[in-house]
């Protein structure tokens, strides 16, 4: 059963509650160690101006990537859910055990917002429907495998630019100057996980998190209605229209990983080809559909995942030991859909998850 992706879906904005913050956590050191706790929250240092002048390629020769061939799926999602699951638990009656519709990423849900405009990278998501909520779990295609198997030197650079402009910017407390010269640990990572509502569909999703606006330092419990939280990217210096072109395209995605999580600004900063940033810009997430209106419509997009949410649901209805829903977009004009064997390698429910979950319906019936 395919969806299809060119159909109008130019009508009113969905219905989207304000995301609010379940749960967190961090991952620590070159092995991703997860811990429950505020440790890899950053704080973003405000004082440089507009002008500035960050080298993106210092110390790049250091860096600590993150380990090759990981295979997490979504398994801190449901680490954080096992430990927390009366927080997120259903109410009494409801035909699931917890109160989201689906579990999943920020990223792929992004991924599936930005579909209608993407003409270069096709994708692969699998479903799992376990105690009437849907989990689900990007992979990578066999484009990105080859991709990822030749990653050269100046890709990898790239990646890193994105790092040591966060470490310019970012520190471990308010006001403390950031520390530039350690080497940077790409591993490392903050992520909440955030619940909401899109259309009819309840939503719990992990985000990694760049940093926060903050004077004060932040303490457990926390009170994540007060927090600010903040974006930062990086874009070539504009020169010519196509680039400008190029830019305006991907707003698209920034615009989602924003809007997703209740991010008011991303913090861009303007870079030669040389890695060297020169100025920072403040950008307002409400402003980019305006801004680049001729390329891509918020509505749209927003809209195309909610019908493809709805898809989701009407045709996941067997459980995850029975078989594994895959859907797949190959540049083509639909999404195809299979159905595999719930022993198949796609198959991403770890036996701890289930286990844990089931004595815990057992305990409830």
């Amino acid at each position: 059963m395919s969806f299809p992706i060119r159909e109008n879906r130019s009508r009113n904005f969905p219905s989207f509650n304000q995301p609010e913050v379940v749960g967190y956590f961090s991952l620590t050191g070159r092995e991703r160690e997860y811990s429950q706790d505020l440790v890899q929250l950053k704080y973003y240092y405000d004082q440089y101006g507009k002008q500035v002048h960050f080298d993106l390629d210092a110390g790049i020769n250091k860096v600590v990537r993150k380990p090759k061939d990981l295979n997490e799926k979504i398994d801190f999602l449901l680490r954080w859910i096992s430990n927390n699951h009366g927080s997120i638990r259903a109410n009494p009656g409801q035909d699931r055990l917890l109160k989201p519709d689906f579990v999943c990423f920020r990223g792929l849900l992004t991924k599936i917002c930005t579909t209608p405009c993407e003409s270069r990278d096709g994708w692969i998501i699998c479903a799992a429907k376990f105690h009437g909520t849907i989990y689900l779990c990007a992979f990578d295609n066999d484009e990105q495998k080859l991709k990822n198997a030749h990653l050269t030197d100046r890709d990898l650079k790239f990646m890193s630019w994105g790092f040591k402009f966060e470490q310019y910017l970012l520190t471990d407390s308010p006001n403390a100057s950031p520390n530039v010269k350690e080497p940077v640990n790409e591993a490392e990572e903050f992520c909440c996980l955030f619940s909401s509502k899109l259309g009819q569909h309840a939503l719990v999703f992990g985000a990694e998190m760049d940093g926060i606006c903050s004077q004060d330092i932040v303490a457990e419990p926390v009170d994540w209605k007060k927090i600010k939280f903040v974006e930062l990217k990086t874009n070539k210096i504009i020169r010519t229209e196509w680039q400008n072109n190029n830019y305006k395209r991907k707003l698209l995605k920034w615009w989602c990983q924003s809007f997703l999580v209740g991010i008011d600004n991303v913090i861009c900063g303007n870079r030669t080809e040389r890695g060297i940033v020169c100025k920072l810009e403040d950008i307002k997430v409400s402003s980019m559909p305006k801004l680049a209106k001729n390329f891509w419509n918020a509505s749209e997009c927003l809209n195309f995942c909610n019908d493809f949410l709805n898809h989701v649901k009407t045709v996941v209805v067997r459980d995850y030991n029975e078989c594994i829903y895959k859907f797949e977009y190959k540049l083509k004009d639909e999404i195809e859909m299979q159905m595999l064997p719930s022993s198949s390698e796609l198959s991403f429910l770890p036996k701890w998850y289930v286990d844990q979950l089931n004595h815990i319906a057992n305990a409830r019936d």
